[in-house]
């Protein structure tokens, strides 16, 4: 074989339409195995394409009703702001935040307090403006649109690649097993060396 050759090269004289005698079935099977894995990962690319817009879609729709049963409400802090060691919606780890206590009016006029996140250089008597609902309640604010094509694209980044790991670890297990019997092959031939006669021993 050439030295100079590709890899690409040496790859499609791998197909199973070449006819040289010296390929075997194993050899063919690589490159069958190659080009199914190849094929199934340009298939998952729309797939994880429409994956992704679907959850972009499913978030957006949350955050606009979300919207509608909440609203920005302004609260005054009652105590200076304190770093305190919180953990995070979905976080594996504990952050460091800043927070005090903010008043704000409910709708039916009581007074309602909550802990909330504040700037380090705020101080009591500041306002700052919290989520609440319907009711007064303070909850979650909305993600914004930027958020949700962040968490769409992660999303999807994670369908195609969970994907090709898969695929990756059956084409690699299948190349072993195909490697493992070429190699007995070979060591049968090699054991039969001069025992047939069309190898005669001098």
């Amino acid at each position: 074989m050439n030295a100079d050759q590709t890899p690409a090269l040496r790859w499609w004289r791998l197909a199973p339409w070449n006819r040289n005698p010296l390929m075997r079935t194993s050899d063919r099977l690589d490159f069958v195995a190659t080009a199914v894995m190849i094929a199934f990962l340009l298939m998952m690319v729309p797939f994880a394409a429409a994956f992704g817009t679907a959850t972009y879609t499913g978030l957006a729709e949350r955050s606009h009703a979300e919207h509608q049963i909440g609203h920005a409400e302004s609260a005054v802090l009652i105590d200076d702001p304190q770093q305190l060691v919180v953990w995070g919606t979905g976080s594996r780890s504990p952050q460091m935040e800043n927070r005090a206590t903010a008043q704000w009016s409910a709708p039916n006029g009581t007074l309602r307090s909550s802990a909330v996140e504040a700037r380090s250089s705020a101080q009591r008597g500041d306002t700052v403006d919290v989520w609440v609902d319907t009711y007064g309640n303070v909850t979650e604010e909305p993600r914004s649109a930027t958020e949700n094509s962040a968490i769409a694209v992660s999303s999807a980044l994670s369908v195609w690649v969970g994907a090709a790991v898969v695929s990756s670890l059956l084409f690699f297990g299948f190349r072993w097993m195909n490697t493992r019997s070429r190699m007995r092959q070979w060591d049968q031939e090699w054991n039969d060396f001069g025992r047939t006669p069309e190898w005669p021993v001098g």
